[in-house]
């Protein structure tokens, strides 16, 4: 029988054999796009920031609603009789104040602190659906790149065998000298090519993992493409334009401009204060009750309303301003879209192929000698750059859907 310890070690080496795939399936630093904008909208420092920005305004409101506390003052001193007989004792006063804002000024001060909570929690959208964008855009870049490479790679495959095939020709004589020399330009070239995309995918990692943020130094991303929503015509574009992140903070600013002016319209005269006066003389005590009122004679607040109105004419130029642009950059955008679209239809419905039985054609009347190595060379360099711009096409219409996102405030490239 086997012992307690080989029995162990036995279910010990079972229980790891049985986990190897799923452990190497798992692939702790490859993440999708849905998990990364879920990291960045829970861990990224700006959404951080506009977080704490939203608590300091919530803590506004605790600040609007509070009420002054009351003053106390003591006074003490000697009282002396200016008839005789001539005596010196002690005198007391106590006095109580209690400042009260009228209800105009209090609910004027409590709608501008809760326009300014509103005014911080679009923020916290605003932040979001920003960085979101941003790193479905950076995502996109590395995919882009990660696919030029590996188109790179098959060619640089391609051109070694070639020009082992041609160096091999060369020393038996079958093939002239100049053809491996073209054949070596053309492999360095590639060579080339291959590592500067390599160096974009690096710094296009980079990128992402700066507006990520909490990410291994080391990691991959899913060769998987988002999915892309529909896209409206123009004109109702323009219309979801109205559900812009940005502009519906601009117009939440303009309400606490309006609200900073009924505020300084109301501390015009903000409310008064309750006094009660209690004095002790040697032979006498007195009770006072009064009321204190100011009176807006020399400072009527004029330059704090000027201020507030200001604020409110700035804030609808500011809501104007970019109503326009957003216009504009959803117009460009959409003829973006539009380009790009034509672009890959135009490589899908015939560029691609040609360039593919062109290149057929070449190899082919290379491999029975109709044709030179140089006509080959050719061939195979089109169809390498044709697939490269399909491909920059093709992420082109992505990035533009994504422009086009930003600006109407919803999405269009899902994860």
């Amino acid at each position: 029988m086997l012992s307690t310890s080989r029995w162990l070690k036995a279910h010990w080496l079972l229980f790891m054999y049985c986990s190897l795939p799923s452990m190497a399936l798992s692939e702790p630093n490859t993440f999708d796009l849905k998990s990364l904008l879920d990291q960045a909208v829970a861990e990224n420092p700006l959404v951080e920031v506009s977080q704490a920005q939203t608590a300091a305004a919530a803590a506004g409101i605790t600040v609007a609603r509070s009420y002054y506390n009351p003053d106390l003052e003591i006074m003490m001193g000697p009282a002396r009789y200016r008839n005789p007989p001539v005596s010196t004792k002690q005198n007391i006063g106590v006095t109580i104040s209690q400042t009260l804002d009228f209800p105009e000024t209090r609910t004027s001060r409590r709608l501008l602190a809760e326009q300014q909570l509103t005014y911080a929690e679009k923020g916290i959208h605003t932040t979001r659906f920003d960085l979101r964008n941003q790193i479905k855009q950076a995502y996109l870049n590395v995919l882009l790149h990660q696919q030029i490479l590996e188109m790179y790679r098959a060619n640089l495959e391609i051109l070694r065998q070639i020009q082992n095939k041609i160096k091999r020709k060369v020393d038996i004589g079958e093939a002239a000298r100049y053809e491996l020399i073209k054949a070596d330009t053309e492999l360095l070239t590639a060579e080339r090519d291959y590592a500067s995309a390599q160096t974009r995918i690096e710094e296009a990692k980079a990128i992402l993992h700066g507006v990520v943020g909490n990410m291994p130094d080391s990691f991959e991303i899913k060769p998987d493409l988002p999915t892309l929503t529909p896209l409206p015509n123009v004109v109702t574009l323009r219309e979801e334009a109205e559900n812009n992140p940005y502009l519906q903070q601009l117009m939440t600013a303009k309400d606490g401009a309006e609200a900073k002016l009924k505020l300084e319209q109301a501390l015009r005269f903000p409310g008064l204060t309750l006094k009660s006066d209690f004095t002790q003389d040697p032979d006498l005590n007195t009770f006072r009750l009064g009321v204190v009122l100011p009176l807006p004679i020399w400072n009527r607040r004029d330059g704090q309303i000027a201020q507030a109105v200001a604020g409110i004419d700035e804030a609808e130029a500011q809501i104007k301003t970019q109503k326009l642009v957003l216009r504009k950059e959803i117009d460009s955008a959409y003829q973006r879209t539009v380009i790009a679209s034509n672009q890959v239809k135009v490589f899908e419905n015939g560029l691609l192929q040609q360039s593919e039985a062109t290149l057929s054609r070449a190899e082919a009347a290379y491999k029975f000698g109709e044709r030179g190595i140089l006509e080959y060379l050719d061939a195979q360099r089109v169809n390498r750059d044709v697939r490269r711009d399909y491909l920059i096409a093709k992420f082109d219409y992505f990035f533009s859907v994504l422009q086009i996102e930003r600006f109407i405030g919803s999405d269009l490239v899902q994860p």
